[in-house]
């Protein structure tokens, strides 16, 4: 009997322990922790991918520092008027 004269049968225990267990386990045993990884980044190919991807960043940005940038001609937009007034 527990303080207010209730009594619990012999198998709560056992189900409150059984429950805390699964409960345990399902948290902590669900795989890796952190976002998926798309098959296409994995491997061998995917790093040979980057490392041309890199090397050809490299090389654009040394003929990208000898360009010069064009200048944009301004561009005349037509008058607001307002809408919807009384």
């Amino acid at each position: 009997m527990n303080s207010r004269g209730q009594s619990f049968p012999a198998y709560t225990p056992f189900f409150i322990t059984f429950g805390l267990m699964a409960l345990f386990f399902s948290t902590i045993g669900c795989g890796a922790v952190g976002p998926p990884i798309a098959p296409e980044e994995v491997g061998i190919e995917a790093k040979l991918r980057k490392q041309q991807q890199d090397q050809a960043g490299k090389e654009g940005m040394a003929a990208e520092d000898q360009m010069t940038t064009p200048v944009e001609e301004a561009v005349e937009l037509p008058a607001l008027y307002p809408i919807g007034t009384r």
